[in-house]
């Protein structure tokens, strides 16, 4: 009995300290109360977008769409006192002309302050408010004897999100000695590796950086730069038989030997793929130290010999698994062929066929683009190179593994840009495309897709 007084007491006492932990953080340091001055939630109804379009005579006009803003998940920081939209609005909303619905803590009273001076008004869901800027509200307990303020922010994006906005880098004049070249990326830095015709060559830049490149301390053999790739944010060269491994590129250290390995074409996540002399697909799964032949689907006369590239494709069914898409041209030279294959993290055991990638429709074919370059893009493969003219191909995108590859609008290539003897690419972690064109250097992003990635850390 003597036991369960002392239970009592103690949760008592407990409930005791919590009620007044409670109210001490329900006051601020004018010893003002919150507990009914809180905002709870807010919502906008719908809004107009100014839409940009064409007449039927091709001359260039605007219509304003309808736009339900209803489920745009607004944050509300009760310590700060801030109520915003993380996920923007789209360019051209009109904000100046907003109905906006707010719900407070045990119905407290809301008024809006003046843009300038400290005049109030009753808010009303009814009444359009102007959140071109950010906007003041006023929070009453139904007592009227505390209130609060907030600020309350609707966001807009600043851009189109289908433009490609490009930057032009200072220019490396050491690139321009290159007769070809592959750039690469990891987690924080971009490399370009090329060659002169006698040698393999590295040159480094920081990822926010991009005007400054330094030469890495050592040199490979004429046709390495080909083999090289990135896994798991580790750099992989084969050069004459040895298979070298880095992390910063200056530094390589060798993990395995195999002369008959002609190129490493391929990475995931836990594999490296090569090809033989002997016109073989391999695979390794111990980061390059020994070497398995894989198994096709088609004959392999039909693996790509020259131009390759590969884009490594995540799959939303499944987050340990992801799609090895494989690209070049034949032993011809006038034709590209596709081949892919999964690839699982978890399961790096787990067996797999290369698929050979048919299609009748020569439309949709991906050309013999000269300095094919092929990135993952978009949630897509971006196929991206110089057509039979001379000048750059339309950039290219394949969202079923490679089967169809289409035009887009909205991806297009920097203003004035123009093909030089070599030509390269790569997307860096902030989904950035390097473009490197000779000695000229390209840094760009479709606007949505940074946007995207944006939100998706913001959600971490």
């Amino acid at each position: 009995m003597r036991n369960k007084i002392y239970t009592l007491v103690g949760l008592v006492l407990a409930t005791l300290m919590m009620t007044s932990c409670l109210k001490d953080d329900d006051n601020d340091d004018n010893g003002s109360s919150f507990r009914d001055t809180a905002i709870t939630g807010f919502t906008l109804g719908q809004l107009k977008v100014k839409r940009d379009t064409l007449t039927k005579s091709g001359k260039d006009s605007t219509f304003y769409a309808k736009y339900e803003a209803k489920n745009l998940r607004f944050y509300i920081d009760q310590a700060q006192g801030l109520v915003y939209n993380v996920d923007s609005l789209p360019y051209g909303t009109d904000v100046a002309h907003v109905l906006a619905t707010i719900t407070t803590k045990n119905s407290g009273t809301v008024t809006i302050l003046s843009q300038q001076g400290d005049k109030q008004t009753y808010f009303s869901p009814n009444d359009s408010i102007d959140f071109t800027s950010p906007r003041s509200f006023r929070i009453y307990s139904n007592a009227r004897d505390t209130y609060r303020d907030y600020k309350i922010s609707v966001n807009v994006h600043k851009q189109k999100g289908n433009v490609f906005s490009w930057v032009s880098m200072q220019g490396n004049s050491n690139f321009g000695a290159f007769t070809a070249m592959k750039a690469v990326s990891t987690k924080d830095k971009i490399f370009v590796f090329g060659t002169d015709g006698t040698q393999t060559k590295g040159y480094v830049t920081a990822q926010n950086d991009g005007n400054h490149w330094a030469l890495l301390s050592q040199s490979f053999s004429a046709h390495a730069y080909q083999s090289v790739l990135v896994k798991e944010n580790k750099l992989f060269i084969l050069d004459s038989g040895r298979i070298l491994s880095s992390t910063d590129g200056n530094a390589w250290t060798q993990v395995g030997t195999n002369t008959n390995l002609k190129q490493l074409v391929a990475a995931s996540s836990s594999e490296l793929f090569a090809l033989t002399t002997a016109g073989s697909l391999v695979r390794s799964q111990d980061n390059g130290a020994t070497w398995n032949v894989e198994t096709l689907d088609d004959n392999a006369s039909l693996l790509p010999v020259s131009n390759i590239n590969y884009a490594l494709l995540s799959n939303n069914d499944a987050d340990d698994m992801s799609r090895v898409l494989l690209v070049g041209t034949t032993a011809s030279g006038n034709k590209t062929v596709t081949w892919t294959r999964l690839s699982y993290k978890n399961r790096p055991t787990a067996d797999d066929t290369w698929n050979y990638v048919e299609n009748a429709a020569t439309k949709f074919l991906l050309p013999a683009y000269r300095h094919l370059t092929v990135v993952n893009y978009d949630g897509a493969a971006l196929a991206m190179g110089v057509d039979n003219s001379g000048k750059f191909g339309s950039m290219l995108l394949s969202r079923d593994a490679g089967i169809v590859w289409n035009s887009d609008k909205d991806f297009s290539y920097p203003l004035n840009a123009q093909p030089a003897n070599t030509f390269t690419a790569t997307v860096d972690a902030d989904a950035y495309i390097w473009m490197i064109s000779g000695s000229k250097v390209w840094r760009g992003r479709l606007n949505r897709v940074g946007w995207k990635l944006n939100q998706e850390r913001a959600a971490e």
